[in-house]
């Protein structure tokens, strides 16, 4: 029994973390010229900066702009991505919440 829930935890941080490779790679391509490296910076210097917002907003602001219920000049780079992309964008970000360095604030 408990080398199946060490072999479950490790299967689900393996996904995690792949999740977040990948969302970094789209954050990279995708999102940090607008909202900085460390998704700190007001995207346009007008959205908030991503960092400072739950995951569940980020989730639901990159899923509203990307079918046209938020609309702006951030859409264009958003119009291309899928709920996986989203998902894995916000577990990104979420990541950055913990490693951001402190001199960085």
């Amino acid at each position: 029994m408990k080398v199946l829930l060490v072999a479950m935890s490790v299967a689900i941080f393996s996904a995690m973390t792949q999740a977040a490779t990948e969302g970094e790679h789209i954050y990279k391509q995708t999102c940090s010229s607008c909202h900085g490296r460390l998704a700190d910076r007001k995207g346009l210097d007008k959205a908030p900066p991503l960092i400072s917002l739950s995951r569940e907003e980020i989730v639901n602001g990159l899923t509203a702009r990307r079918d046209g219920g938020i609309v702006g000049r951030g859409n264009k780079a958003k119009a291309h991505l899928t709920d996986t992309d989203i998902q894995q964008l916000a577990d990104y970000i979420e990541n950055l919440k913990i490693t951001k360095p402190k001199n960085a604030q």
